[in-house]
């Protein structure tokens, strides 16, 4: 079960997802500020993710060096299944840091060339 509703405010569901953590409000912010049109879309997918708090910072700059086009495409290939659940556990949750997805994100894009 999730941590977001569809009755809470923005402000109510960045706050869930960072819990206070400075990393995760800040990747919510650079998420909101980069594609605010997709930021609900997004948020339902990181709520999938289970990614909150340190593991969303994680993922921001340590998977993506702070590049948040990164973010969002993992969040989009995560979206077409090309990214599973299993990836994001091995790649974040059980690492004591985030660890890249470039090889899963270069093999979604040779796909699409191809």
């Amino acid at each position: 079960m999730g941590r977001i509703s569809l009755l809470d405010t923005m402000e109510e569901t960045m706050m869930k997802f960072s819990n206070g953590n400075p990393g995760a409000m800040r990747t919510l912010v650079e998420l909101l500020n980069h594609n605010p049109e997709k930021m609900f879309q997004n948020l339902l997918t990181l709520d999938r993710m289970k990614l909150y708090e340190d593991k969303l910072y994680m993922l921001w700059n340590d998977s993506c060096d702070r590049d948040i086009q990164k973010v969002e495409e993992i969040i989009k290939q995560y979206r077409k299944g090309k990214i599973k659940q299993s990836d994001i556990e091995e790649r974040i949750m059980t690492m004591g840091y985030g660890k890249k997805f470039d090889d899963l994100l270069e093999e979604s894009i040779n796909e699409n060339m191809s």
